[in-house]
C-alpha cells in the first residue's frame, strides 16, 4: 500500500510556534535502511506517548517516523485544554445506553488520563506553562441552564463523581465570566490550560531520554508485508518492523493500510489569539482566573486566558481550506469575541490558525489492534479533547504490542472503531452536522 505525503518544514504560523522556544535536540531524518521492534507512524501526543512507553517502559528498540515537524498536526494546534473528556456522547446518553457502571467507568479513564499528563509534566520536568485547575463549561443561554443543572446531579448523585459544582449566574459572576451569553456554569476541577507546543516537545524529548529514535520529515509513503515483518518506506529511507502503532489521528493517510479506510472523519478547529488585553478589559469579561472555558453550545466555543493575558479563542466549523474561508472563519470568531464581551469591540486577532480534529462513526476514541493482525495497533478519534486522552492512549496502544493486559472494560477498547457507513459521503455528513446544530445553537 503506497500514498503520496507532503512535507511541510515549518509550523503553521500560530502562537504557539511563536512562543515555543527550540525543537528538542537529537531530532534526525530517516536515512538508509533502520530494522526496529517497532515503528510508530505519527510524531505528536498518541506517537510521542506510545514512543516514551515502548522505549522506557517496555524496552523495546522503537522509532517514530513524523511527515512534518515533530508536533506539526493536532498537538501543536489545538488550545492546550487537558481535561477528562472521552468522546462527545452526551453523560445522560452514557447512562442509558452502557449502564451506570460503564458510565462511571468512563469518568475514571478520563480522570486516568488526565492524571496522566500532570505525571508526565513532573517526572520529564516538561516547562509547559500549566494554568490554574478547572474547566468551565458556560450555559450561553438561558434555556441551557436546566441541562446543566442536570448534568451536575448526574455527576455527583448518579456516578459519584465529587468533583463538579454548578455556577449560579451570581456565582459566576464573582470571578468567573461577566457577559450577555453567560447565564450560569458547571465547573469541573479536573481540568488543565497548558502550552501544547511546549508539551509536545517535552514528550519528543523524554522519549528520546528514554531510548526511542524520532524521525521528522520523514513520511511513511508506502507499507508492505514481508514475511513477519512491516515495510515503512519514506522517501530517503526504509523501516522494517516487527510491530506497528499507528498515531496519526486527524491527519491520516488512509491508504497507507486497509483497515483505517473510511473510519474517521477530519473536522476543522480554528483558532484566534488577541494582543494582551489591559486589566480593565479582563475586569470587564470578569475572568480573574487562567482556568479553561467552553460554551454549551452543540458547535461550541472555546476560550482562556493566556499567561501573557491574550485572550485565545477557538470553535470548529469551515469546510474550505481556502484563504477566502480562512477570512471567513477568522471574522467569524472575532465577531463571536464581541458578541460575548461587548466591551472587546475592537480588539482584533494577532494570531489566526486552524487544524484538524477527529471524529469517528460512534463519537468516541478507540484503542486497539487491525483485525486480523495484532501486530498493528491504533489509538485515535478524541473528538476534539485529545491532550489528555491521547497522552493516555498512547501508552495504552504500546502496552497492547507489548502484550501487556489492557483492560477491556473501557470504552475505549471494548470495541474496534466503527467504519462510516457510506465514507465516501463523509464531508455530506459534516457539513449537514453543521448546517442542522448551527440551527440548534441560535433557535433551541
Amino acid at each position: 500500500m503506497s500514498t503520496q505525503a507532503r512535507v511541510v518544514s515549518t509550523h503553521v504560523d500560530s502562537y504557539w510556534a511563536a512562543t515555543a522556544g527550540p525543537e528538542p535536540d537529537g531530532i534526525r531524518t530517516l536515512e538508509g535502511d533502520r530494522r526496529a521492534e517497532v515503528a510508530v507512524i505519527g510524531g505528536g501526543y498518541t506517537g510521542l506517548a506510545a514512543a516514551y512507553r515502548l522505549a522506557g517502559t517496555h524496552g523495546l528498540d522503537t522509532v517514530v517516523l513524523e511527515a512534518n515537524p515533530i508536533g506539526w498536526g493536532a498537538s501543536g494546534r489545538n488550545g492546550g485544554f487537558a481535561n477528562i473528556s472521552v468522546g462527545k456522547v452526551a453523560l445522560e446518553d452514557r447512562i442509558r445506553r452502557w449502564g451506570v457502571e460503564a458510565a462511571r467507568r468512563s469518568i475514571a479513564v478520563g480522570v486516568e488520563a488526565l492524571d496522566t499528563v500532570r505525571e508526565l509534566i513532573a517526572r520529564e520536568h516538561i516547562a509547559c506553562d500549566p494554568g490554574q485547575d478547572g474547566y468551565v463549561l458556560v450555559a450561553h443561554r438561558p434555556s441551557a441552564v436546566a441541562d446543566l443543572q442536570e448534568r451536575v446531579r448526574l455527576y455527583r448523585d448518579v456516578l459519584g463523581y465529587p468533583h463538579v459544582e454548578f455556577l449560579h449566574r451570581a456565582r459566576l459572576r464573582e470571578g468567573y465570566l461577566n457577559g450577555p451569553e453567560a447565564f450560569a456554569a458547571m465547573r469541573t476541577r479536573d481540568a488543565i490550560g497548558l502550552h501544547p507546543m511546549k508539551y509536545v516537545r517535552g514528550l519528543a524529548a523524554a522519549a528520546l531520554r528514554r531510548g526511542a529514535t524520532l524521525c521528522a520529515h520523514s513520511p511513511v509513503t508506502e507499507w508492505r508485508r514481508e514475511g513477519a515483518q512491516h515495510v515503512l518506506v519514506t522517501p530517503r529511507g526504509v523501516v522494517r518492523a516487527h510491530r506497528v502503532v499507528m498515531a496519526t489521528n486527524g491527519y491520516m493517510p488512509e491508504g497507507l493500510h486497509p483497515f483505517f479506510r473510511g473510519r474517521v472523519l477530519p473536522a476543522t478547529s480554528n483558532i484566534i489569539v488577541t494582543r494582551a488585553l489591559t486589566a480593565a478589559q479582563w475586569r470587564d469579561v470578569g475572568m480573574r482566573t487562567t482556568q479553561v472555558y467552553a460554551d454549551t453550545r452543540k458547535l461550541l466555543f472555546y476560550w482562556r486566558r493566556l499567561p501573557d493575558d491574550r485572550l485565545l479563542f477557538g470553535g470548529r466549523a469551515g469546510l474550505t481550506d481556502t484563504p477566502a474561508g480562512q477570512r471567513r472563519c477568522r471574522e467569524r470568531l472575532e465577531s463571536h469575541i464581541v458578541a460575548k464581551w461587548p466591551v472587546l469591540r475592537g480588539v482584533t486577532s494577532e494570531y489566526f490558525w486552524s487544524g484538524k480534529v477527529c471524529l469517528s462513526y460512534d463519537l468516541m476514541p478507540h484503542v486497539g489492534t487491525v483485525d486480523g493482525d495484532s501486530s498493528v495497533a491504533y489509538a485515535l478519534a478524541y473528538q476534539g479533547s485529545g491532550v489528555a486522552m491521547s497522552s493516555y492512549c498512547g501508552g495504552l496502544a504500546a502496552d497492547l504490542l507489548a502484550g501487556k493486559d489492557v483492560p477491556r472494560d473501557t470504552p475505549l477498547t471494548a470495541a474496534p472503531i466503527p467504519r462510516f457507513p457510506l465514507p465516501a459521503l463523509r464531508q455530506a455528513y459534516l457539513a449537514g452536522a453543521y448546517v442542522v446544530y448551527g440551527v440548534k445553537d441560535r433557535w433551541g
